[in-house]
């Protein structure tokens, strides 16, 4: 009877670690959509996003959308101009989605990023049906009701209703 000792050992090559099966979603990947609001699940979302663009050589759009109910809102509350607090948004959306490609670029990940206005559910699924997305990677908010975890419902529009593959992600 062989120990753990006395057997022969195969060496593997490699490169056939990360072989992929025809029809598979990962290796099937070219473009693949992060989605990000400056959440930690956000965060967490991205570092799966990276991992997969880099080990499937895919594209990755980052996309944040600004929220105009929210600007909308916030400015009937404080009394401020729309247009002010829609400025605010923006530059807040660009920093978000430039930090991200900076450290999706780290990766070697080509990297587009997209900031886009309106209901971010609905901006999220037309986007990544209208430019062919593969995958769409979304943090779920993770909100706990008793001892279930919920997802947010902007994630749980965009797992509902988009055609393409989603992962989200509540934690690591």
């Amino acid at each position: 009877m062989p120990t753990p000792f006395n057997r022969k050992f195969t060496i593997v090559n490699m490169d056939n670690i990360l072989y992929c099966e025809p029809g598979r979603i990962f290796c099937r990947s070219k473009k693949i959509m992060l989605a990000v609001d400056g959440n930690e699940r956000s965060a967490r979302a991205a570092t799966v996003a990276f991992e997969i663009a880099e080990m499937t050589g895919s594209e990755l759009h980052i996309m944040h959308v600004i929220p105009l109910g929210s600007v909308q809102q916030l400015a009937l509350m404080t009394d401020d101009d729309v247009n002010e607090i829609k400025v605010k948004y923006t530059k807040n959306g660009n920093t978000l989605v430039e930090g991200y490609k900076k450290a999706a670029e780290e990766f070697g990940i080509k990297v587009e990023l997209i900031l886009d206005e309106g209901l971010p559910s609905d901006r999220i699924i037309a986007y990544a049906n209208d430019s062919q997305m593969d995958l769409v990677v979304i943090g779920a908010r993770g909100e706990s009701v008793g001892k279930r975890k919920v997802m947010g419902s902007a994630t749980e529009r965009v797992a509902n209703s988009c055609k393409k593959p989603i992962q989200s992600w509540t934690s690591l």
